[in-house]
């Protein structure tokens, strides 16, 4: 009994200790069987003129959408993720962050380039009750959104596109969080002032998308 509680609240810790990637109030049960075109909001009336890219992904293992990555569903049991991908295109290994250690595998679809990046699946749970994936980290400009941003997109298009609500420094970088997507675009900061508390509005249109992270 103590094993499982002390799983439980090292579960608890890691969830609440990797902002913005938070857990919504009440999990999403079931996603949208197909990616659908977000309609406009607020942000995306203010946001910084430009043209979106013409061209979505055209191979259904590369399109990103909300609570999904690929063939990947967050919150997918350890045991789907081993039976939905060759077992040869994943290595386990771990991560430690704020002291909590917690497996992880990295994603090599066949035929990845061994240039890539490959994905991070990112699990929480404990032995006794299995493991689930909390969130994806994509470094690899195949993956996109149906209105295909990515990796080698920009801030301007993913904010046109679904909004931002906060921009905000975590282990991953400088983020901007779309919580119509459940996503973080992790930004390539090195025009931007190191310190400064950064708001929406204070990030170039043309900043560069260089990691996308979709959490459930």
């Amino acid at each position: 009994m103590l094993r499982t509680t002390t799983y439980a609240a090292a579960a608890a810790l890691l969830l609440a200790s990797c902002q913005p990637d938070r857990q919504p109030a009440t999990e999403q049960a079931t996603a949208p069987a197909q990616p659908t075109a977000p309609s406009p909001t607020a942000d995306s009336a203010t946001a910084p003129a430009g043209s979106l890219p013409a061209a979505a992904p055209t191979d259904s293992s590369f399109l990103i959408r909300r609570g999904y990555v690929g063939p990947l569903r967050l919150n997918m049991k350890e045991g789907a993720l081993l039976a939905a991908v060759p077992a040869r295109s994943l290595r386990k290994t771990t991560r430690t962050l704020e002291g909590i250690t917690y497996p992880v595998y990295e994603y090599r679809p066949p035929g990845t380039p061994a240039s890539a990046e490959p994905l991070l699946l990112e699990m929480v749970g404990d032995e006794e009750e299995g493991y689930r994936l909390w969130r994806v980290q994509v470094r690899d400009g195949r993956y996109r959104t149906a209105e295909a941003i990515g990796v080698g997109g920009t801030y301007g298009e993913a904010r046109r596109a679904y909004g931002i609500q906060t921009i905000e420094r975590t282990e991953a970088g400088l983020v901007a969080v779309s919580e119509r997507l459940n996503a973080s675009w992790v930004l390539d900061a090195k025009n931007l002032p190191a310190s400064a508390q950064l708001r929406k509005d204070d990030i170039p249109a043309a900043t560069p998308i260089v990691g996308v992270i979709l959490f459930r």
